[in-house]
């Protein structure tokens, strides 16, 4: 009987993957609830950048877990950084025009 199990091997190479199922510069949805914390967080610089690390780190996590190579991972971060900031720029437009949903959910 033979112990090669060639259908596993995959997991134990470092190559990376060659296409990538969810581009971070196309998730909108995650990034307008990451802007969506960070804009309330800009008043207090430590959180806010407290919380920028912590997504990047979980971010990078993931995206070496799914078998991304160092380099694709960090063009990743900063294609989703970069996503992250025009939300939050959209975000503070919204504000000064009176467009942002106050606390209780309502219209400001």
């Amino acid at each position: 009987m033979t112990t090669d199990l060639p259908l596993f091997s995959w997991l134990n190479s470092r190559q990376s993957c060659d296409v990538l199922a969810f581009p971070q510069s196309r998730r909108i949805g995650k990034a307008r609830q990451y802007a969506a914390t960070a804009y309330r967080l800009e008043g207090e610089p430590k959180r806010l950048a407290s919380y920028r690390l912590r997504m990047r780190n979980e971010l990078l996590r993931m995206l070496h877990e799914g078998g991304v190579d160092d380099d694709t991972a960090l063009s990743q971060a900063l294609d989703f950084d970069r996503l992250i900031d025009r939300e939050i720029d959209r975000l503070k437009v919204m504000d000064r025009l009176g467009l942002l949903p106050d606390e209780r959910g309502g219209a400001a």
